[in-house]
């Protein structure tokens, strides 16, 4: 992987906003602020990572609860420099959120709705966080798994936020369409859809790849080329400015700027 390659994340991160790709390229040791609400993603994530064992168990939410434990005493190490300051009982707490119950009631409604088999080929990874490069598109990126189904791989993403009400949220059909075009790069065979989980819910999205959607990955490539060389593109009026550690940079930034204008 060549260091210009646009990496996947980078084409979800534009989609929240434009500055965090340029504060990011500029700041790349910035550290992430670590809450409650950020590992529970990551303990979500993992879990997630077992919902096919727990497919095979009679008791859904006792199986959940066992590799939750076994999560919460292994986080630690798979993440040891990110969480190097994060001492157990905030792990804990951030654990203590997770509803097992919820979710296993979850999982057993959909083995009686869909069928256990099918389920399983959906959500069983082939391979996790597989790295993929195209120097063909110039992208780069690892999807949280990647599935086998209907004689092809295809990416899987796992969400741990809100599940919309039909279909999936847009940056994660662009996330998945990006994912998709790397996949069909590197085994060379046409991806026709792509799996999005949300995962606090059970819900699984299959996403249809649309010759839109992939010319939309292109021109945001693009895009990002142009912020990596310097140029800083404008703030949206809806950025998640409240949720950003690149807050008092970018206004910093900003406020210089004006100096000039």
């Amino acid at each position: 992987m060549t260091e210009d390659a646009i990496l996947v994340s980078d084409i979800t991160a534009y989609l929240r906003c434009p500055r965090l790709v340029y504060f990011r390229n500029v700041y790349q040791n910035k550290q992430k602020n670590i809450n409650e609400k950020y590992l529970s993603h990551l303990i979500l994530k993992e879990l997630a990572l077992t919902y096919h064992h727990a497919l095979a168990s009679c008791d859904v939410a006792e199986t959940l609860r066992i590799e939750l434990d076994r999560i919460i005493n292994e986080l630690p190490v798979l993440y040891r420099a990110e969480l190097s300051d994060v001492n157990r009982s905030m792990i804990l707490s951030a654990a203590s959120g997770i509803d097992i119950d919820a979710i296993g009631s979850r999982i057993a409604e959909s083995i009686q709705r869909t069928g256990r088999e099918e389920l399983r080929t959906k959500i069983t990874p082939c391979a996790v966080e597989y790295t993929m490069y195209s120097g063909a598109l110039g992208i780069a990126g690892s999807p949280d798994k990647l599935v086998r189904a209907d004689g092809c791989v295809h990416p899987s993403m796992i969400k741990t936020g809100n599940v919309p009400d039909c279909g999936v949220w847009k940056p994660d059909r662009l996330q998945i369409t990006a994912y998709a075009m790397l996949v069909e790069e590197t085994f060379e065979k046409v991806v026709e859809y792509g799996i999005v989980e949300y995962v606090r819910f059970f819900e699984i999205r299959e996403v249809a790849i649309k010759h839109r959607d992939r010319r939309r990955v292109l021109e945001l490539r693009n895009r990002i080329r142009m912020i990596r060389d310097g140029r800083m593109p404008d703030r949206p009026r809806d950025a998640p400015c409240d949720l950003c550690v690149y807050t008092e940079d970018c206004i910093a930034r900003r406020s210089l700027a004006s100096k000039f204008f």
